[in-house]
């Protein structure tokens, strides 16, 4: 009879998946960009220094968008506009970091093509819950298009877009019911979503469930991909060829069934870039990713 070695290392039991093919561990891993991107303080940072000096260049006005300590919305716009086009750009940080004293970088490119660039605070899940992350953006939104005029915007030329958790929530604002609201259907004339999460089922099994507290009646409220039946304007999706599998897979998926539907604009990788290098390039006027909005919004 063989004897059994006890000192032998026992063989690994496979995880079972949780999500598609991936085990708990490798969920994880996909949704957490450090893992990807060890540099990430390092990239946030220089975002935040290079928009630091971009205010200080031009510095932009501030105004309240709604009642709430957050509800603040940075306004860069053309000397003397008049009926510039609009975007509005919802920042990233996993809905718990930045502000948009952290998203003016971008704001020299838009201005240069005779745009108007405008980055809302919206609030931290640090603060508050998603749920009220989502109507601060969607009141930022609103005003903009309310008030676009008072700083030579054209009301009926508002874009929006969002990089990351930015563009979770501005696939938040897409699937609104605007006309609820008081305003056109389709008040949004067209969105640029970066790399952005549209379905949070996934999401809330990730470790992101640690600051994600959600129902699960929030959840299916909350995800874009489930609601592509309210989009109203094209949509231009970027993703990153060295993100995240998950966050690629997240933007191929939502692609496809713009594409089925007829409203994808465009669908853009950019190349040699992490998940924080591809909001930089919107920052970057002959980037692709800048091609692509230059093109949605037909500047």
């Amino acid at each position: 009879m063989k004897r059994r070695n006890l000192l032998a290392s026992p063989s690994p039991t496979p995880q079972k998946p949780v999500f598609l093919e991936y085990s708990q561990e490798q969920l994880d891993k996909a949704y957490d960009q450090s893992f990807w991107a060890p540099q990430m303080a390092e990239l946030e940072a220089d975002d935040g220094a290079k928009s630091t000096e971009v205010r200080r260049r031009m510095p932009p006005r501030t105004e309240r968008y709604g009642g709430g300590d957050a509800n603040l919305i940075d306004i860069f716009a053309p000397p003397n506009a008049r009926g510039a086009p609009v975007l509005v750009f919802l920042h990233g940080g996993a809905w718990t970091r930045n502000s948009r004293q952290d998203a003016s970088f971008p704001a020299p490119a838009l201005v240069g093509r005779g745009a108007a660039y405008l980055a809302p605070d919206f609030g931290s899940l640090k603060t508050i819950r998603l749920p009220e992350m989502i109507e601060n953006c969607r009141l930022a939104l609103e005003w903009t298009v309310r008030n676009a005029q008072s700083f030579g915007g054209d009301p009926s030329r508002v874009f929006l877009a969002g990089h990351s958790s930015g563009g979770h929530l501005a696939g938040c604002v897409l699937i609104t019911d605007w006309a609820q609201r008081g305003l056109p259907a389709d008040c949004i004339k067209g969105a640029l979503l970066m790399s952005g999460m549209y379905d949070l089922y996934p999401v809330r099994l990730s470790s992101r469930s640690a600051f994600l507290h959600i129902t699960p009646e929030e959840e299916m409220a909350a995800s874009p991909m489930r609601h592509l039946n309210r989009i109203a304007c094209p949509v231009a999706v970027t993703s990153a060829d060295e993100d995240s599998p998950e966050f690629k897979r997240q933007s191929a998926v939502l692609a496809d069934a713009l594409q089925g539907m007829g409203r994808l604009a465009s669908r853009t990788v950019a190349p040699n870039a992490n998940h924080f290098q591809e909001d930089d390039r919107l920052g970057q006027s002959d980037s692709e990713i800048s091609r692509a909005l230059f093109a949605l919004m037909g500047i």
